[in-house]
């Protein structure tokens, strides 16, 4: 994750900017190394500082980051306020997350959430 985020930076003063798919990678290190306020940072300056509209993949990082963390309220606004529809990834990101820090209130939304994408899917409804 340091090393990732270390290549990040150093990114733009080599005059290379980063694009939808760096951004992807590093929010995933930012994710696996608990670096949340750093992923966060990353993920809320994509528009404006390096002219990356956020996709439904860049959301799912941040929710699964959020959720890692156990910001689970977090990442249900994250879902909330998404500027494109959530996808199976991001509820199973937030499911996955719900189970690990036991939030059955908001299991039970993403469960129902992939249910409604993926009927043939009952892999949700094992908690």
């Amino acid at each position: 994750g340091e090393e990732a985020l270390e290549v990040f930076h150093e990114m733009p003063l080599s005059g290379t900017m980063p694009n939808k798919v760096t951004l992807i990678a590093i929010l995933t290190a930012c994710s696996y190394a608990g670096k949340v306020e750093e992923g966060l940072e990353i993920f809320e300056s994509m528009e404006p500082r390096f002219f990356v509209e956020p996709t439904v993949e860049h959301y799912s990082c941040t929710v699964d980051m959020l959720g890692r963390a156990g910001r689970i309220d977090e990442a249900m606004k994250l879902i909330e306020s998404m500027t494109v529809k959530p996808d199976a990834t991001v509820w199973g990101s937030l499911l996955g997350a719900c189970r690990t820090h036991s939030r059955l209130d908001l299991a039970e939304v993403a469960a129902t959430k992939l249910f409604e994408i993926e009927p043939e899917n009952a892999g949700p409804y094992v908690l």
